[in-house]
């Protein structure tokens, strides 16, 4: 599904392809998420870095990119590089090189990416602190301002958009989602959801509140204008904006 003629969503993915970089987006995976839980005595199925491998091997067959971007928190933990981040880290970092021979690994060092600098010689992925440019596309994790004001297309994470729904029994469910739109200066905005396959993800409709979680959606972006691109099963469903799912019955 195109955003732009440059941006495509790819089908029941979450993750973004760039035409004119040749690049796979996808954002906040949080490896090593299962052994940073087990410490803090929560057992969890190893399951999130194999969810990812399967999820890029199906977008780089698809597209055969050159570069992959992960617009922050690749890994999980605050205060260190645990070390089953580490571990999980270099074989993703292996897989995405060796494997799906994607030539350029480029990492947007997000709030949870502390310590990763010194990784990057070793493995062979560049870091930027924050947000990168590249082209005319600005790449920035988001719990900070973008700092530049160029970049006609602007990609962020760190907020795990979702919209929440009630499935035919009554239960709540969460349906991440792409967010679109436009700044105040009128450039073209897009909000990854979340990679990793325990995050939930923040149901913008149900009254769960962006703005605290990114000074953007204060001082640059209204919300409610974005539209929702709801990842489904081998799909991308346009739920449409945010401000009219507000208004829908929710309880």
């Amino acid at each position: 599904m195109l955003l732009s003629k440059d941006v495509e969503i790819l089908d029941g993915l979450p993750v973004l392809f760039i035409r004119p970089l040749s690049a796979l987006v996808c954002s906040d995976l949080h490896l090593g998420y299962e052994g940073v839980m087990a410490d803090s005595g929560s057992f969890l199925p190893k399951i999130n870095l194999k969810n990812a491998k399967l999820i890029l091997s199906k977008a780089a067959k698809e597209t055969l990119p050159e570069c992959l971007i992960v617009d922050g928190d690749i890994k999980n933990e605050f205060s260190k590089v645990h070390a089953e981040e580490f571990n999980e880290f270099s074989e993703f970092v292996g897989f995405v090189k060796e494997d799906l021979r994607i030539k350029r690994v480029i990492l947007i060092k997000g709030n949870h990416d502390n310590f990763i600098d010194r990784l990057k010689e070793p493995l062979g992925f560049e870091v930027h602190t924050q947000e990168a440019l590249l082209g005319d596309f600005l790449f920035f994790h988001g719990e900070e301002l973008p700092r530049t004001k160029e970049g006609k297309f602007l990609a962020m994470g760190h907020v795990h958009p979702a919209i929440s729904v009630y499935n035919n029994f009554g239960m709540r469910e969460k349906l991440r989602c792409f967010l679109y739109g436009r700044l105040k200066d009128k450039r073209e905005i897009v909000v990854l959801p979340a990679m990793n396959y325990f995050a939930e993800g923040v149901g913008v409709n149900a009254g769960e509140n962006l703005e605290e979680m990114a000074p953007i959606f204060k001082k640059m972006l209204d919300v409610d204008k974005m539209e929702a691109f709801c990842i489904g099963e081998d799909e991308t469903l346009k739920f449409g904006k945010v401000g009219d799912l507000k208004k829908l019955p929710f309880k």
